[in-house]
């Protein structure tokens, strides 16, 4: 997983995509982003935090056990101790699942805020991004929209579901012989360039758009967990999940129309 260039579910070789900051009061505060990438999400995308390596085992993130003055590393799939500032009422822990977005930024699951904004005794930063969150699905009209993944045969929903299904449907054969044959055997054996994958198979080979230092490649369908949908984009795994809709917008807008 090469969570170092992907933020969301697009991939940048260098500027990740646009996301709800919780704003920087200190020099020194880490940013907060939120992320799912299908079935690159390590854990299942259980509630984890991921980030880049060189903030691992500093004064930011660091085993509990350990301490600010003298971190030592995390260790993929287990606590890590993580401050969003300067101050020691700014640290928590979080279950560590491993490298992420480019250094400076903690990048949570949907399940993540979903286990954690409800509660009272978490860090002012990450009170922060909750409202902020919550705020922009409130804002975008996704808190009072007909969700389809919860109600998929709603009349607005039929077709957009419709339409992702057979997209991951179409793709599941393809995506599961580029697991079987390895990526490079099985890009070897495509004519086409639109049809090479890479990242593990989960995204197109072909870069798009932006300009040299800021290409991004569509996100397979069917890199996208059963029961989620990559957006009309090609560049996240759209779910039921409203504050990741929001914070994507527009991406996963044909998941919930209007009323």
């Amino acid at each position: 997983m090469l969570r170092s260039i992907v933020i969301g579910a697009a991939i940048f070789f260098v500027a990740g995509a646009a996301m709800f900051f919780a704003p920087a009061a200190q020099a020194h505060e880490m940013q907060l982003t939120i992320y799912d990438d299908g079935r690159s999400c390590p854990g299942g995308c259980d509630a984890h935090v991921v980030f880049y390596p060189s903030d691992n085992g500093t004064r930011y993130a660091f085993q509990p056990g350990s301490s600010r003055s003298n971190p030592a590393a995390c260790v993929a799939g287990a606590l890590c101790r993580i401050c969003f500032g300067e101050a020691d009422s700014s640290c928590m822990d979080a279950l560590y699942r491993g490298g992420g977005p480019k250094a400076g930024r903690f990048d949570f699951t949907p399940a993540f805020y979903a286990a954690n904004c409800s509660r009272t005794d978490i860090p002012a930063a990450l009170r922060a991004q909750c409202d902020s969150l919550d705020s922009a699905a409130k804002k975008l009209k996704y808190s009072t929209a007909i969700n389809c993944f919860l109600t998929p045969g709603d009349a607005k929903c039929v077709k957009a579901m419709a339409q992702a299904s057979a997209a991951q449907a179409a793709d599941t054969p393809k995506y599961d012989s580029c697991i079987a044959m390895g990526q490079t055997q099985f890009n070897a054996a495509q004519s086409d360039p639109k049809e090479r994958r890479s990242n593990e198979c989960n995204y197109s080979a072909l870069p798009l758009g932006g300009h040299p230092g800021n290409r991004w490649r569509l996100l397979a369908p069917a890199a996208c967990r059963p029961g989620t949908y990559v957006d009309p984009f090609g560049l996240d795994c759209c779910s039921s999940d409203v504050r990741f809709a929001a914070a994507n917008h527009p991406e996963c807008r044909a998941f919930f129309p209007s009323p």
